[in-house]
C-alpha cells in the first residue's frame, strides 16, 4: 500500500471499525489509482502536443515527417479515447489509452527530425554565416558598385567624334 502512496488512515481512539489491512489494495482505491493516473497521463500528453503544436507554430522552415504525423493523430485518437472511457466510467480502457497518449506524445516531441531544428533556429544560422560569408560579400559588393559608377559616368559622356 506505501508503494502505491496509499497511506494508513488515522482512525480515532474510539473507533470500533478496524483500518485497512496492509495485504492488498480495496477495489476503491484501486479504481481512485487508475482514475488519478489516467487524468494524470492525459495532462502530460495534452500538454506535450500542445508545446509541440507551438513550437512548430514558431519554427517556419520545418518539415514534418509522415510518420511522425501519424504519430500525432495516433496520440490525439488516445487523448480523445481515453477521456471518453473516464466519461463512461471504465477505468482500465481509459488507463491504457492515456498511457498510448503519453508514449506517443513523447515519441513525437523527442523525435530526432524535429530536434535538430531546436537547436538550430534561424537567428542561430544568420549568427554562424554571416562571420562566414560577409568578407567575401564586402569585395564584391564594392566592385558591383564600381562598376556601375563606371558605366553610368560612360552613359553619361558623350562620344566626341573627330
Amino acid at each position: 500500500r506505501l508503494l502505491f502512496g496509499i497511506a494508513q488512515p488515522q482512525l480515532p481512539p474510539k473507533c470500533l471499525l478496524s483500518g485497512p489491512t496492509s495485504e492488498g489494495l480495496m477495489t476503491w482505491e484501486l479504481d481512485r489509482l487508475l482514475w488519478a493516473r489516467s487524468v494524470e497521463n492525459l495532462a502530460t500528453a495534452t500538454t506535450t502536443l500542445t508545446s509541440l503544436a507551438q513550437l512548430l507554430g514558431k519554427i517556419s522552415n520545418i518539415v514534418i515527417k509522415d510518420d511522425v504525423a501519424s504519430e500525432v493523430y495516433k496520440a490525439v485518437a488516445a487523448v480523445q479515447k481515453s477521456a471518453e472511457e473516464l466519461a463512461s466510467g471504465h477505468l482500465a480502457s481509459a488507463f491504457v489509452a492515456s498511457q498510448e497518449a503519453v508514449t506517443s506524445s513523447e515519441l513525437v516531441f523527442f523525435d530526432p527530425s524535429l530536434l535538430h531544428l531546436l537547436y538550430f533556429p534561424d537567428d542561430q544560422k544568420f549568427a554562424i554565416y554571416i562571420p562566414l560569408f560577409l568578407p567575401m560579400a564586402v569585395p564584391i559588393l564594392l566592385s558591383l558598385v564600381k562598376i556601375f559608377l563606371e558605366t553610368r559616368k560612360s552613359w553619361r559622356k558623350p562620344e566626341k567624334t573627330d
